[in-house]
């Protein structure tokens, strides 16, 4: 282990682990004229980096997974136990998607396919620092899983309610869910409702609503530093349901002008102003989406009846248990249950280890209707199997202790086989 340089005040103060010599040496280069970042130590593998971190207390691990004595995906197991406030950046030469999975279990935040450039190098440790600074911030306690209820609010949450709608994989029916139970919620309550689109590249929810305009997210962050409750307000469409929405930038490449700061800032002035705010997200575990997530009430993750989808959101959960996200906050939502040819709903749940809280009805040409013509199903065909679903499940957002009890294994089978949504118990 090398000698420890005394910290710099504001740096981000980074331990280089790699067993080959050239590559601790290019990597401290690399960070040498980085004004905010600053090298306090190295070491030659996973055991001296477990003393490393204990001795200089770094903000951010830079780590390579395979070096002799303990590799770094057993070391970084043992840093997040002992230091979980300390941020793991994993390189490797591997880039198979089992590296990748094998170093987010162990509590990587990042990782670093080698050769990488010094701009691939400087943005990871900012953006990970920034994660670490908002899980440190905005991350509650965790609790005990119980039996489904309505929602809790997050530890400390002041306001609204923040509902995020997320899937690991694209087209499972995200937007489809989160305007129908945006306007669901707003029409069976006189609660304000509020819908975010989160996904900044490519976001259809004014699509799916029949609503232009040029006002977008990026409008505020032009006025971030103005930001209030009455500027948000000025930026929010109103829709004939009455629901706020915000829509997402115009182009995909003004996504990058949204930064994780900014959205915390934009969800955190909407719940002084509204009693449930939807967000809608993209399909992976970018910052927006991770910031998105840590400030949410409750996380509906949404997938299909399908092996992919499955697969998908059990890997979700398990890297959402390496970053001690509370695993209680997250509703399992199974969309488009069709009997014909689907996985089971209990073989889902026997696969991912977690309970289902509400299954949705498949109705095809309905959901295609509606967003071809930019008028949700839970208004132009409230009445249909599909509406009603949906509906019920953004009851549970309403109102207070107002969820059915789970279905007893001796309730009939034309009760169970019912159309819409089926609760199950998680204890």
């Amino acid at each position: 282990m090398s000698q420890p340089q005394s910290p710099a005040a504001n740096a981000i103060q980074i331990l280089i682990v790699d067993d080959v010599n050239e590559t601790r040496e290019s990597l401290s280069k690399l960070l040498y004229f980085e004004k905010d970042i600053q090298v306090i130590g190295t070491a030659l593998n996973g055991r001296e980096a477990i003393e490393a971190v204990k001795e200089l207390e770094p903000d951010i691990v830079l780590m390579d997974i395979n070096m002799p004595d303990m590799d770094g995906i057993k070391a970084a197991e043992i840093i997040t136990a002992q230091a979980p406030h300390v941020q793991i950046i994993m390189m490797s030469v591997q880039g198979e998607a089992d590296y990748l999975r094998r170093s987010m279990l162990a509590g990587a935040r990042d990782f670093l396919i080698k050769p990488f450039s010094g701009d691939d190098l400087v943005n990871t440790i900012h953006r990970v620092y920034e994660m670490g600074a908002t899980r440190r911030v905005a991350a509650p306690a965790p609790a005990a899983a119980t039996a489904a209820t309505p929602v809790v609010p997050a530890p400390g949450r002041q306001g609204g309610q923040i509902i995020a709608l997320f899937s690991p994989q694209g087209g499972i029916g995200c937007t489809t869910l989160a305007t129908n139970l945006a306007i669901a919620a707003k029409t069976n309550s006189n609660k304000r409702v509020a819908l975010v689109d989160c996904n900044l590249q490519f976001g259809d929810v004014g699509i799916f609503l029949n609503m232009q305009s040029g006002k977008t997210i990026v409008d505020l962050v032009t006025m971030i530093d103005d930001l209030d409750a009455e500027l948000v307000e000025d930026m929010l469409l109103p829709h004939s349901s009455g629901v706020r929405v915000l829509l997402a930038p115009l182009r995909p490449e003004m996504a990058d002008l949204v930064t994780a700061d900014h959205l915390r800032r934009i969800l955190g002035t909407l719940r002084q102003s509204y009693d449930l705010i939807f967000v809608d997200t993209w399909p992976f575990l970018h910052e927006i989406t991770l910031t998105v997530m840590d400030m949410c009430d409750r996380l509906l993750l949404v997938l299909s009846p399908e092996i992919p989808p499955v697969k998908n959101a059990k890997l979700f959960f398990e890297v959402m248990e390496a970053m001690q996200y509370p695993a209680d906050r997250v509703m399992l939502v199974l969309n488009r249950v069709d009997s014909r040819g689907g996985i089971s709903p209990r073989d889902i749940e026997m696969s991912i280890q977690h309970p289902l809280s509400a299954q949705i009805v498949a109705d095809w040409r309905l959901a295609t209707y509606a967003v071809n013509h930019g008028v949700p199903f839970v208004i132009s065909h409230r009445e249909s199997a599909l509406a009603r679903s949906v509906t019920e499940l953004a009851y549970l957002f309403l109102v207070e202790p107002a969820v059915p009890e789970p279905a007893s294994p001796e309730a009939p089978a034309a009760e169970a086989a019912r159309p819409g949504l089926r609760w199950f118990n998680r204890a």
